[in-house]
């Protein structure tokens, strides 16, 4: 740390000098990203609660209530009743405080967990900390859990089943009303990975898309992430986990004896007002009229990109269930590659060995047009 201090004009145009680095989401570059500009009035109720921190809610009442509301909407948008949850740091802590209570619940010596190969890889984080062995299961031609073998991967030591409601990866959509009657069956907790498609499937249901159900109108579902700084536009962090049973929060809670409250059940003990306004005003102001204009429009835009990847002879990996579009070309890692050059950022999937764009709500027609048209120049060359 320096001696003295910068005065705030310097301090302004180191600010600005570094910012002018980082990639903007309107400049319509940035396919690789289920995060987006933020919402205009997320921003406003950002900067309205910079010093309120959940962590001590005693202290911060009126942000707390906001929470809960928040939380409140999310549950009604996902059908549960009388259920808690809160809003965290992302998909991460959010799937951990699931497994974290699932095992704390099952109180077993080696506690395993069923995933999909195509599973976050927070699992594979949140295994090593919670000491919990992650059991694979393969996915099918559409890149979905395969039931077919899916009970036999089932064991006493069984703490739950991780399933995916939009895979980060292709926006794949596992059969999750089938695995719910597997995990009623076999008395196994179902958790739901919605972190990306929480905020869309709903909307996408109401629009006349035929999607399957993945919430808590679901019998075996008892956990489910769900981040609003994804396709919520909400401000960073602002991830969400919600419980069916109450109760669940009791295999989670640290006690907090010199705080206003007595016990915290996140992994943060200091929590972000400022990202839980912002959440609380988009929904607020959207609703679900808007929300369902805004998905809508991002499935426009990702059907566009399917049908031109298509038609110029790309491989597309499946059909699109939300808003995000894999594909091969001749070789695909070199185009990914040399689309950064060009300014556009698209991710490269190894293991698929493909290409993956992401249609946020920052991205515009001419945004999909300009790629679509550099994907087929370089393809050319």
């Amino acid at each position: 740390m320096r001696n003295q201090g910068l005065s705030n004009t310097q301090i302004e145009f180191r600010l600005k000098q570094a910012k002018a680095k980082d990639q903007k989401y309107e400049n319509g570059k940035i396919f690789c990203s289920l995060c987006t500009k933020p919402h205009f009035i997320a921003e406003r109720a950002h900067s309205m609660f910079l010093d309120s921190n959940l962590g001590d809610i005693g202290l911060f009442p009126g942000t707390a209530e906001l929470e809960q509301e928040a939380i409140a909407e999310l549950s009604d948008l996902l059908n549960l009743k009388n259920g808690a949850g809160f809003i965290v740091s992302g998909g991460t802590e959010a799937n951990f405080l699931a497994m974290y209570a699932a095992r704390e619940k099952a109180n077993l010596k080696e506690p395993e967990v069923i995933v999909s190969e195509l599973a976050h890889f927070s699992f594979n984080k949140i295994a090593r900390i919670l000491k919990i062995k992650l059991i694979q299961a393969k996915v099918d031609s559409c890149f979905n859990f395969d039931l077919e073998n899916i009970e036999s991967l089932i064991t006493k030591n069984t703490i739950a089943i991780v399933a995916n409601a939009g895979s980060t990866e292709l926006g794949s959509i596992d059969p999750i009303e089938a695995l719910s009657k597997i995990s009623v069956k076999r008395a196994v907790p179902l958790h739901v990975d919605a972190a990306f498609g929480g905020l869309i499937i709903p909307f996408l249901k109401q629009s006349g898309y035929l999607v399957g159900d993945f919430d808590f109108s679901l019998p075996g579902v008892q956990t489910i992430t769900v981040d609003p700084h994804k396709m919520g536009m909400s401000t960073i962090p602002a991830g969400g986990i919600l419980f069916r049973d109450k109760s669940m929060l009791d295999y989670i809670k640290t006690e907090t004896p010199y705080l206003t409250e007595n016990y915290q059940y996140t992994v943060l003990g200091t929590r972000s007002g400022a990202s839980v306004a912002a959440t609380w005003a988009v929904f607020a102001y959207l609703g679900q009229e808007g929300f369902r204009k805004i998905v809508k429009n991002c499935m426009d835009l990702t059907i566009l990109l399917y049908n031109q990847l298509k038609a110029g002879g790309f491989e597309v990996l499946v059909r699109p269930q939300l808003n995000i579009v894999a594909f091969r070309s001749a070789n695909t890692k070199l185009l990914v590659d040399n689309l950064k050059k060009k300014g556009f950022f698209v991710s490269y999937s190894p293991h698929l060995n493909c290409a993956r764009v992401v249609l946020m709500p920052h991205t515009t027609q001419q945004h999909v047009i300009d790629l679509v048209d550099c994907i087929k120049e370089l393809e050319a060359c």
